[in-house]
């Protein structure tokens, strides 16, 4: 083929054709404001990094569920499934486990009956805290930590040379649930010098490595599967051979005794994560120090956290429970969203009775389904609360246990609790978010509104990524981006009523205005970015009167 260009020219005659510049890219966001991240007790689930779960997986990745008459603690599984049901997206998940867990490995190993230079054929399984050294077939570690087990079943296809079977070095190697469904099925060699007709490594760890992290594999010395073995060819019904282990108890949680240092690990799992999200849930947990910890990710990660005030409790006692906590002197406190729910109902899952449940992660839930209706310009109805006639809790056999009176309906405002009750409106009663209240100590602010909160983080999230995309370029043409962008994205938050105009002297009268500019005292490597804003509020109260003329 004769092509017209270079890419590169010298001193030579000709054309030169630069790479393909892209001034075309419109930034954007994704999708993460439909996730919410949560730290959780869960009877599966890696322990050494947060992992996403959706509605498809989440049986496979949490587990079936266990009953809270066990432990209170299985609420969170409740929580979870229920979100990813009413609108979440997926959830990000970092697994609380105690220091006295214990993975360990899955050793194959080949039966013998006296001599170990005459195998019988068989294959035994084996537990082992300890990685093998010698005398193994192969070692296998499951990350995904099953408090129920797994199984593993694996086989070599027949290879023939001369006209006879010869022992084979490839097999496939499957991991199973504990009621026989598969898992996950890989084939590879077990010789380490193996290639595949491509040229690459076909070697068993090597293919696993790279189709999926959820397990670890190594191999003996010279490993291979004779052709008299039990994981070898047919039978004589033409039926495929596998070696099968019992059920494998290779995982040991530790106990749920969380410390305040297990606490610590899962938020330093979900702020380390690659995995984006924009809410956080407190799942029902009553841990001080779990809550501690979501808040102190909250602020860090400038992402909301909506809490729930255990539904047992009377006003006097909900007030007490988020009172102990001091949320409001937080400095993340507007990030900070509590929610008390008296209210008895069937459980989502089918696997408790009748019971108190949280409703902050399903508030985020709604949130998540929400967020996923974007106008034109990609901007969602975060100015919508998740809040009122329009969001109902669903759930049924629903029981409201306390019934609070105006003047407690005003101590939980106080209090900055938003209650979850029974209200009449047009059309019937429904089960409801009555309030909107962020734990910010304020009392005639925006700071104190949730879809305030919900859109300031939007804007600074939007602004910061745009400013890590612009980075490391000249601090004039870093300076007109940012100015062009901000310009484009509030005028376009103004346009889906996100802002409305202010009546502070020195707004002018605008909705918004910004300043993009280098830094008096470093002005070759720090620019400044101010914004002001007006957010439209939220109707909350409404005084009524009637006056009777003559």
């Amino acid at each position: 083929m004769t092509v017209s260009f270079v890419r590169q020219l010298g001193a030579e005659s000709g054309v030169q054709l630069n790479p393909l510049v892209d001034n075309s890219e419109i930034p954007t966001t994704g999708n993460e404001d439909q996730i919410f991240a949560t730290a959780m007790r869960a009877s599966r689930g890696r322990i050494d990094r947060a992992f996403k779960v959706n509605r498809s997986n989440v049986r496979q990745r949490l587990g079936p569920g266990q009953s809270m008459r066990d432990n209170e603690l299985n609420e969170a599984y409740v929580h979870v499934r229920e979100a990813l049901d009413n609108g979440a997206y997926e959830a990000v998940v970092a697994r609380l486990h105690s220091d006295a867990a214990v993975l360990s490995w899955i050793v194959v190993k080949e039966e013998v009956d006296g001599d170990p230079a005459e195998p019988t054929g068989g294959f035994t399984f084996e537990v082992s805290e300890t990685e093998p050294e010698t005398d193994f077939l192969m070692a296998i570690k499951h990350l995904e930590c099953f408090n129920d087990g797994v199984m593993v079943e694996f086989r070599a296809d027949e290879k023939r040379e001369g006209g006879t079977n010869v022992a084979n070095d490839v097999i496939t190697l499957r991991l199973l649930e504990p009621n026989g469904e598969k898992l996950i099925e890989v084939t590879g060699s077990l010789d380490r010098d193996a290639m595949d007709d491509n040229g690459n490594s076909y070697y068993l760890p090597t293919v696993i490595e790279a189709r999926t992290d959820r397990m670890e594999v190594m191999t003996g010395a010279n490993a291979t599967i004779d052709p008299d073995s039990d994981a070898y060819g047919y039978d004589s019904m033409y039926r495929e051979k596998w070696s099968t282990s019992d059920v494998l108890d290779y995982f040991d949680e530790g106990g749920t005794a969380y410390e305040v240092e297990n606490y610590i690990a899962a938020r330093e799992k979900l702020y380390g994560t690659q995995q984006g999200y924009a809410y956080i849930a407190s799942c029902g947990s009553e841990a001080p120090g779990l809550i501690a910890e979501l808040a102190s990710l909250s602020f860090d990660t400038n992402r909301q956290l909506r809490i729930d005030v255990p539904g047992d409790l009377d006003v006097e006692g909900a007030i007490a429970f988020v009172e102990q906590m001091n949320l409001g002197s937080m400095p993340e406190a507007h990030l900070l969203h509590a929610f008390w729910a008296p209210l008895r109902s069937i459980d989502p899952t089918g696997i408790n009775g009748k019971r108190h449940f949280g409703t902050a992660t399903l508030n985020i839930a709604m949130a998540c389904g929400r967020n996923a209706r974007v106008n034109a310009k990609g901007f969602a109805p975060k100015n919508y609360p998740i809040a009122g006639r329009e969001w109902p809790v669903s759930r049924q056999g629903i029981v409201q246990t306390y019934s609070p009176n105006n003047q407690e309906l005003n101590a939980l405002a106080r209090a900055k609790i938003n209650p979850v009750i029974f209200e009449n409106y047009s059309g019937g009663g429904r089960y409801v978010f009555r309030d909107s209240l962020t734990s910010a100590l304020v009392d005639s602010s925006l700071k104190k509104l949730i879809a305030v909160s919900d859109m300031s983080t939007s804007i600074d999230d939007a602004v910061t990524r745009f400013g890590k995309d612009i980075l490391q370029l000249p601090m004039s043409v870093a300076i007109k981006k940012m100015r062009d962008f901000l310009t484009t994205h509030f005028e376009q938050a103004q346009a889906s009523d996100w802002l409305v105009p202010s009546d502070d002297p020195a707004m002018n009268g605008a909705a918004w205005r910004f300043e993009v500019q280098p830094n008096e005292q470093r002005p070759y490597e720090l620019m400044d970015v101010r914004y002001w804003l007006r957010y439209d509020g939220t109707t909350r109260q409404i005084h009524v009167t009637q006056t009777l003329s003559r």
